[in-house]
């Protein structure tokens, strides 16, 4: 340094940012080892495992052995009573049970629901459930092995004459919707459920017996099983095999030699004798109903060879067992409600009278006016003055209807038919139904007799012409009154409930959408209604607030 310079101050140092000074990076630790698992442990994993499997097997195999269902409705409507129990666990040969019910009909739900509980119970039992209008090719193959005869309702669903078919091998029962319910009350719409007691007696029925016998008198001119056509038995035959009889005719003692033809029947039927009915047969018929049995007569005015007088079928002392005697007339009909538009008033409509035997009728006829019985030539019935039982009349002729004495010589000559002296007036009894006191304490009931004093309510064509339907339902319902079994009493009913109410699967389809789909969306959409009313409302508040 040169002399006289000053001594130059050394620089002070940068000034450092004022921050905590950087740590040094750290260099990421080595991963350490996992633990060496131990055998023991490893043997204790697989073994858990193993037994979870085990465990979840044998609770599946627990729960298919001890199948359990609650019946959670307050009636119990699902629980078996202990009869059931008993048929169903005695099964020893598979029973097949065929719904043909449609999805949409209120009664299947009920049906299948209750036959859960039935499969339950047995291995042995096999359950189809058929829907018509969706099962095309199932509901065909039912309907050509079974003879079904389907419908349709006003809705459009299918319906069968047969709404469970009961089999096992060659036997089979049918059950109808009126076998599954019975109406209590028809104006505060209340029913009874008889599901369970229908199909407990269809399986019993196929399994432990024969089906109820109606036989036919045959070899004194009347109409056979085995003519089909409008004037033969064929077409009822056919309708009592599906109403669950077996229909058979009994040949004449001559040449049967059978001296008690009629054993073994429930109802012997007399479909309209054209020859005098020996005394023998006529015997044998008198003891069978004497013994307590029921019989249902169809006997019209037979003119004799002579065409001079009637014909005395030698049926008087059966017929005198029902308390009435034929009249010696042939009932024309003059009021033309009840008179066929064609013919001279041969052919017309009787009115029916209350009895269990037409009460089906006189309410299928509230529904549908043009449902009547109609008969062709007829005679009247007369009460015998020597009556024990007082029989109840079915079906009379209008006040305006006569029974013409002297048709024979009349109809040498046929005009309009009048009124003339001899001939009986209206209204004629054309039908009666008595039942006798029982013979036995342990009887369903006493000797049951029907007579219908027209041959032609009995003729297939009643069955095969829908104009005659009534005809057809009026003889059904007789016999199915004479053949009545007693109710079986080991099957208690259930109790009545209200059928006001009826929701199909689509109701409750359309309910289902409008609960989870329409509420909540309505909700939604006047939430966001209301959310956005308020937004708009907050702010237009600022906007007045600043021009103030």
């Amino acid at each position: 340094m040169a002399k006289g310079d000053k001594p130059k101050k050394p620089k002070a140092p940068a000034l450092r940012a004022l921050s905590a000074p950087e740590p040094a990076k750290e260099r990421p630790a080595a991963p350490r080892p996992a633990p060496a698992v131990s055998l023991a442990t490893k043997l204790g994993t697989s073994a858990g495992i193993i037994l979870a499997m085990v465990l979840a097997v044998l609770v599946n195999v627990l729960v298919t052995r001890h199948y359990t269902r609650w019946d959670l409705t307050s009636a119990g409507t699902f629980t078996l009573s202990p009869a059931t129990l008993s048929t169903l666990r005695g099964l020893g040969e598979p029973v097949t049970v065929n719904v043909v019910l449609s999805a949409d009909d209120p009664l299947r739900i009920s049906v299948a629901q209750l036959l859960e509980s039935y499969g339950a119970e047995t291995t042995h039992l096999t359950i189809r459930l058929v829907d018509p209008d969706r099962d095309v090719a199932e509901f065909l193959a039912l309907r050509e092995r079974y003879e079904l005869v389907p419908g349709r309702t006003e809705d459009g669903r299918i319906v069968t004459d047969a709404s469970i078919i009961v089999s096992q091998g060659n036997r089979r029962h049918f059950l109808t919707s009126n076998d599954l319910v019975k109406i209590e009350d028809a104006d505060d719409m209340t029913a009874r459920p008889r599901v369970e007691q229908a199909l407990t007696s269809a399986i019993r029925a196929v399994t432990q017996g024969q089906a109820a016998r109606i036989c036919f008198s045959s070899g004194h001119g009347e109409p056979t099983l085995d003519r089909s056509g409008p004037e033969g038995l064929g077409a009822l035959g056919d309708r009592l095999a599906k109403n669950n009889y077996e229909a058979v005719d009994v040949p004449p003692f001559k040449e049967s030699q059978n001296a008690e033809p009629w054993k073994g029947c429930r109802v012997l039927v007399v479909p309209g004798p054209t020859e005098r009915v020996p005394a023998e047969d006529a015997d044998a018929m008198r003891r069978f109903i004497e013994g307590g049995g029921s019989a249902l007569l169809t006997v019209g005015p037979q003119p004799n060879e002579a065409q001079d007088g009637y014909l005395d079928l030698g049926l008087d002392g059966v017929l005198a067992l029902a308390a009435v005697e034929p009249g010696k007339d042939f009932v024309f009909e003059v009021d033309p409600r009840y008179r066929a538009t064609q013919g001279l008033g041969e052919t017309f409509t009787p009115v029916p009278r209350p009895h269990p035997i037409t009460d089906g009728l006189l309410r299928a006829a509230e529904q549908d006016a043009s449902l009547a019985v109609v008969l062709t030539v007829a005679s009247s019935l007369r009460v015998r003055p020597d009556a024990k039982v007082a029989p109840a009349p079915l079906l009379l002729t209008s006040d305006a209807s006569f029974g013409m004495a002297k048709f024979l010589e009349w109809a040498k000559n046929p005009s309009e038919p009048k009124v003339s002296d001899g001939d009986t007036k209206g209204p004629l009894t054309i039908g009666v139904a008595v039942e006798h006191p029982k013979v036995a304490a342990d009887a369903a009931h006493g000797a049951r007799l029907v007579v219908v004093s027209s041959s032609s309510a009995v003729f297939g064509a009643n069955w095969q012409n829908a104009e005659l339907r009534g005809t057809a339902l009026f003889v059904e319902s007789a016999i199915a009154w004479l053949a009545a079994e007693p109710p079986n009493l080991d099957i208690p009913n259930k109790p009545v409930f209200t059928a006001g109410l009826r929701l199909t699967d689509d109701d409750l389809a359309a309910v289902f959408r409008y609960v989870v789909v329409v509420m909540p969306m309505a909700a939604a959409l006047m939430g966001l209604a209301v959310a956005l009313r308020r937004r708009g409302t907050e702010r237009k508040k600022p906007a007045k607030a600043a021009e103030g």
